[in-house]
């Protein structure tokens, strides 16, 4: 809390001294973080590199930009309304190296590699009881932080960051899993029809995970626009947070299940990507079961989806 208080103070006072006239910059470890200017026009506040707020003297828009993103908030005759665009400032990433994690991504997964040899044909009467409604079984993986180590020409780099994935397994028959005697290997389970003879609807696996990449990417010659065709791959590391089932009947209930279900603790994928500025195909494979050894059947998932870096 000392410290705190004292880094505090420290802002106050360096704010203090950059205050001149209509600029007031903060400076932390003489670094500026903030800067506020004021003219008869407009207020501008930067903060960093990659956010700045601009409001004109009357109120009536204002620019509110994040990285490559415009946000205009527009008081007009006909009520507010928002404008979404690129900087006109920034049209494109010159002087630098962009990597291209960061952003929204939406993948079909597919199940593949299965092999259910562990149940010794006890559970034969379920067949491929792992195959999947690709229509049904979507990824949306949210990656909100990235790092890049470039060459001096920035022509590559090495890419990591952070991430988190949700992912859905739906399943093609009306059948679920769970732990065998409640703690055993996991094992499928046929769903009846409700009490009203209505069958299912939908019945899936949900899987969480955090995910952190280490990627080659490389810009190549190719252009779209102002836009350089970009490959890139590598490897990305899963960390398991949780899981639950979930099944619906038509015009009924739904139940859901919380449980481990025996699923990996660690998931190593695979990943190859191409794609032109804010736009990337990508396909991930998963080079682990989706469930422990000797705890569940092998399945490896592969996901292909399409990728919105730095939206």
């Amino acid at each position: 809390m000392k410290q705190l208080l004292i880094l505090i103070l420290c802002c106050v006072l360096t704010t203090n001294l950059f205050a001149q006239n209509d600029t007031t910059k903060v400076n932390v470890l003489k670094k500026n973080v903030v800067t506020v200017v004021e003219n008869d026009d407009k207020v501008q506040v930067v903060v960093g590199d990659g956010v700045e707020v601009i409001t004109d003297d009357w109120g009536d828009t204002t620019h509110v930009r994040i990285g490559r993103r415009t946000f205009k908030v527009i008081d007009g005759h006909n009520g507010t309304y928002v404008r979404v665009e690129k900087d006109k400032n920034r049209p494109k990433w010159s002087g630098r190296f962009n990597p291209h994690w960061a952003g929204l991504e939406v993948g079909v997964n597919i199940m593949t590699g299965t092999d259910y040899s562990i149940y010794n044909g006890d559970y034969d009467d379920f067949g491929d009881f792992l195959d999947l409604n690709p229509g049904k079984s979507l990824s949306w993986n949210l990656n909100f932080a990235e790092f890049a180590f470039k060459n001096e020409s920035k022509t590559f780099g090495v890419v990591t960051g952070l991430g988190i994935s949700f992912n859905d397994y739906t399943f093609n028959d009306p059948v679920s899993i769970e732990k065998l005697d409640g703690g055993g290997m996991t094992v499928p389970v046929y769903l009846p029809n409700d009490s009203e003879g209505r069958g299912i609807k939908k019945s899936k696996l949900h899987v969480n995970y955090i995910t952190a990449p280490l990627l080659l990417e490389v810009k190549t010659p190719l252009r779209m626009g102002s836009s350089r065709m970009y490959l890139a791959g590598g490897v990305i590391g899963s960390l398991y947070l949780g899981s639950h089932t979930k099944y619906k009947y038509y015009k009924g209930g739904k139940e859901k299940s919380k449980s481990g279900y025996n699923i990996n603790q660690w998931k190593y994928e695979l990943t190859g990507r191409i794609g032109f500025g804010d736009f990337c195909v990508f396909a991930n494979y998963s080079m682990t079961s989706l469930f422990k050894d000797g705890k569940g059947p092998e399945a490896y998932p592969l996901m292909i989806g399409v990728s919105f870096p730095n939206i």
